[in-house]
């Protein structure tokens, strides 16, 4: 059977107001056990997490919530509204394709890594938006991205990473898939303020597995036990081939090795197209927040709701718990980096 013809990203930013989270509806014994997926159950697609010491905060592809909502939690599963990130966009940006912003705090201010339409190449490109506090207002003043790669299809999916020596780092890829191109995840050093990227980029990881068809996308890195490891996904995002493999290495620059050649996360009964997410630590261990759609609502309302789904790293082996409506431990949270 000829596959449907994909729908565009912005297409699937599906309308719809985000209302403020009061819990899930458990017990109050339920509630200091376990949870209920999805923990967001409006649309929030490519969810970022940044932990502060007063809690999480979430970050998503713009929708009806303006261009960059905020959420925030106490504990990865009940979320409330915070507003509209960027109300203002920067002046090298055309409005619509606002995507998968990351933030991380550099010197006591918050830096937001998002994607953005510019205007002179017609691609989607990298920029850097700065905030006093991470609910914002972000504002990003520069008159160029930060990144731009218009022969490469553009680039998107900017993820930053301090390393444990400090330096900082910025990984992305590029939008080959927007141009008949490959798609590649990158990875390349920023100066010391963030504003900036220094020295050369690695070319870190590639498409070479069955699962992997159409792109690679979403990377998020996460050091344990002296390791680095790297969630990316991989497939076509909007229906059920699109899951999250896992790679390893020594150092961020690589080289990285896949660690298995199926992916860690994939689609099931109750979760279609899981990905593009962050691996989140907290005090009994890390936890990955990630978006997917309704199996029997995809490409439509509610969207790509936020989900919950333990990490469990054992030597030289990744696994993540599947997709699952009723969890019977939810996370024990710290907030301190």
């Amino acid at each position: 059977m000829t596959p449907p013809a994909r729908p565009s990203r912005r297409t699937l930013l599906v309308t719809g107001s985000l209302t403020a989270f009061a819990g899930t509806g458990m017990s109050a014994a339920q509630a200091s056990s376990g949870f209920t997926n999805p923990v967001i159950t409006t649309n929030q697609p490519d969810p970022g997490i940044l932990r502060t010491p007063e809690g999480y905060y979430l970050y998503s592809t713009a929708g009806a919530d303006g261009n960059m909502p905020v959420l925030r939690s106490p504990d990865l599963v009940t979320w409330r509204r915070v507003g509209d990130g960027q109300p203002v966009i920067a002046a090298w940006a055309n409005s619509g394709r606002h995507w998968a912003p990351e933030v991380i705090e550099v010197d006591g201010r918050y830096h937001a890594y998002y994607t953005a339409w510019e205007r002179a190449t017609d691609r989607q490109s990298i920029g850097v938006a700065v905030a006093d506090s991470p609910g914002g207002p972000f504002v990003d003043d520069m008159d160029a991205p930060l990144l731009s790669t218009p022969e490469e299809g553009g680039c998107i999916d900017a993820s930053p990473f301090r390393d444990e020596d400090g330096t900082l780092w910025l990984l992305w890829k590029n939008d080959g898939n927007a141009a008949d191109q490959d798609s590649f995840l990158f990875a390349q050093r920023m100066a010391p303020d963030g504003l900036s990227l220094i020295g050369e980029r690695t070319r870190i990881l590639e498409r070479d597995q069955a699962w992997e068809i159409y792109t690679i996308e979403g990377p998020a890195v996460i050091v344990e036990g002296g390791r680095y490891y790297l969630f990316y996904s991989a497939g076509e995002y909007w229906n059920e081939t699109y899951g999250v493999g896992v790679a390893v290495a020594d150092r961020i620059e690589g080289p990285w090795t896949k660690l298995s050649d199926e992916p860690v996360l994939s689609a099931n009964e109750v979760a279609a197209g899981p990905g593009h997410g962050m691996p989140v630590r907290t005090s009994d261990g890390i936890w990955y927040v990630y978006h997917a759609w309704r199996p029997d609502r995809i490409g439509e309302d509610p969207g790509r709701q936020t989900w919950l789904s333990k990490v469990h790293i054992d030597g030289g082996t990744v696994s993540m718990d599947a997709p699952a409506h009723q969890n019977p431990t939810r996370p024990r949270t710290i907030y301190r980096s």
